[in-house]
């Protein structure tokens, strides 16, 4: 198994130089301070004030560090800010997203849903249905995660990876045709760009997934081709074009496919001999 990009949208902060530099901020001590704002005021009902903007570099610093991948690193920062600002929901939030990211789903669901019991508008509120639907979904939850990224999308529509994973959602509920509309319609509002490359592939994968169960194996094997082209490294998609030309009768291009298979298992270091079904993860995060 679109977490992990968890195709993930953080604000870049300007970093101080110099390694020593984060345990000085951990510390609370540093480079000036850069605020971490919450949002205007929203058009919601809730009449609860909003939090004061936290005025902590270690926000600044947590968030480069979710930026780039280090997730443990990232906690330990929200952490040290909580030590401080115990109440505030935006470093609660970011810390469930950090557990979340390396993949402890379950104390991330929790941090996340203690998160959006709380009443009033802060900044990343918008985004807990998204998250706590890949931690429904990786934890074979997949109706609950299909409820949640449906929540996430009738807030904010323009969220491909939202309608990715109630597409994949919808696949292990053994609904393929709603699968394909929520599959279409990531790929429709999806972002051009090398970036996005690896999401865009897997999602043309998952969509010749629901296509294979509809028994459309002409469209499916050519959304496996897609998806391929987009994310070369993706082996089991390979795996399945592979399959689909078989079925099609082109035994030439399944053995090209499968020896592609062969060579993006070698790039990416999995077994070469692994089983035809595993699936390249697809978590929110990384997708």
């Amino acid at each position: 198994m679109r977490p992990m990009s968890d195709r993930h949208r953080f604000h870049r902060f300007r970093a101080c130089d110099g390694g020593w530099m984060i345990l000085a901020l951990l510390m609370g001590a540093g480079c000036d301070e850069v605020s971490d704002h919450p949002p205007g005021p929203s058009a919601s009902d809730r009449t609860v004030s909003p939090p004061p903007p936290l005025d902590d570099r270690r926000m600044d610093l947590g968030l480069q560090l979710l930026d780039r991948g280090s997730y443990p690193e990232a906690q330990v920062a929200f952490e040290a800010v909580l030590v401080d600002h115990p109440d505030h929901p935006r470093p609660r939030l970011l810390r469930a997203i950090a557990i979340q990211k390396q993949g402890n789903y379950a104390v991330a669901l929790e941090e996340l849903e203690e998160v959006g019991s709380r009443s009033g508008d802060f900044k990343g509120r918008d985004s807990i249905d998204h998250f706590r639907g890949w931690c429904l979904f990786y934890l074979g939850r997949p109706r609950e995660a299909e409820a949640a990224f449906a929540a996430h999308l009738a807030s904010t529509p323009g969220s491909a990876d939202s309608a990715f994973g109630r597409g994949v959602s919808l696949l292990e509920l053994g609904r393929p045709d709603a699968a394909l509309d929520a599959l279409d319609l990531a790929l429709e509002i999806e972002t051009a760009g090398a970036g996005r490359r690896r999401s865009v592939g897997k999602t043309w994968i998952r969509r010749g997934d629901a296509l294979w169960e509809l028994g459309r194996t002409e469209e499916a094997t050519r959304s496996f081709h897609k998806g391929v082209i987009q994310f070369s490294d993706h082996y089991e998609g390979w795996a399945k074009l592979g399959r689909g030309h078989e079925r099609l009768g082109d035994a030439e291009k399944a053995e090209w496919a499968r020896r592609e298979e062969r060579r993006a298992r070698i790039r990416v270091g999995a077994p070469v001999d692994g089983p035809v079904g595993a699936e390249v993860e697809e978590t929110a995060g990384d997708r």
